[in-house]
Parts: structure tokens; sequence; C-alpha cells
């Protein structure tokens, strides 16, 4: 984990460890956290705190969605929850879109990036995690809900071929 501390300090990007480590937290917040980080398995753990994904938020992500500051910050932290476990992965287009105010398409498009470039040596683990933190419920068969006979319907009103049928009134079917 020094290792990998030492990485990041090569860059002046944030990354989703360190994202939020700057302000006023509660009394037991870091030593909190770097219990629940030590916990994870060595290819989250890498994902956190290396600097090449901060790299990847900031020069890939910012750059080709145009993402402010603020933006970037925003899909940082998303990632940091989704690597914690504290979001649902399906969740997480969502959260992009309500977080950094973009339509669902784009927010679509950044999360097929962060799955598919970003997230791809520590899927398994991720799955893991996710499949730990938010259980897909059971499916119960439930007994359709009854319902009353319906009326028959009704014929078809029968035009000759040679009426304009614009013309015509159907008062059986009022």
């Amino acid at each position: 984990m020094d290792e990998t501390l030492n990485k990041q300090g090569d860059s002046s990007y944030a990354t989703p460890f360190n994202v939020d480590f700057f302000g006023a937290k509660p009394k037991n917040y870091f030593t909190e956290y770097t219990i629940r980080v030590l916990a994870l398995p060595e290819s989250i753990k890498s994902l956190l705190m290396d600097s090449s994904t901060a790299e990847f938020i900031e020069d890939n992500l910012g750059q080709n969605f145009k993402l402010t500051r603020e933006q970037i910050t925003e899909v940082t932290r998303i990632i940091r929850d989704i690597l914690l476990g504290d979001i649902s992965i399906n969740d997480m287009a969502g959260k992009i879109s309500e977080k950094l105010r973009v339509g669902p398409t784009v927010a679509s498009e950044i999360q097929s990036k962060i799955i598919n470039d970003l997230f791809g040596s520590a899927i398994d683990d991720i799955k893991k995690i996710q499949k730990e933190r938010f259980p897909q419920p059971q499916y119960v068969p439930r007994p359709a809900p009854f319902r009353p006979p319906t009326a028959p319907d009704r014929p078809d009103l029968k035009i000759e071929p040679n009426v304009n049928r614009n013309n015509v009134v159907d008062l059986r079917n009022k």
C-alpha cells in the first residue's frame, strides 16, 4: 500500500482514494476509511489509489466529455463509492446524470467508458463486492390478479367498398 501511495504522490490529480481528504471530517473518519480500503482486494485498492486512475478520469473522461473541475470531482467520488460498494454499479449512470447534470445518453457513455476502460482489471472483484452489498432479490412468483370477464368485442361495421368511410357515421358503436 505504501508503494501505491508513493506513486499517487507523483500526480497532481485527485484519486478516488483521496478525493475528499481535504476539509473538516468527523473524528474517526480517516481511521475507518483506511480500514475499509485495506479490507478490499488488491486490484480494487490499486484502482482507488493509483495515479493512472486519476489521469484516466482527468485526461480521458474530462477531455472527451468536456467536464468541468466540479464534474471531474463528482465522477471521482462516484468511482470511489462504486469501488467501496456504497453505490450499485447498476445505479452509476443515474448518479452520473444527477451529479454531473448531464443527459442520460452522456451518462451512459461515461459509465461504459469507466466500466470498459478503467474497471477491466478489477471487474471480477468489483462484481463480488457488488453481489455482497446489493444482492438480487429472490424472484417469488405471484398469482395472477383476478380479472372479471370482459364483454365480447363489438362486431366490425360492414361498409360497402365503394362508400367513402369519411362520410359514414357509425351510430352502433357510440
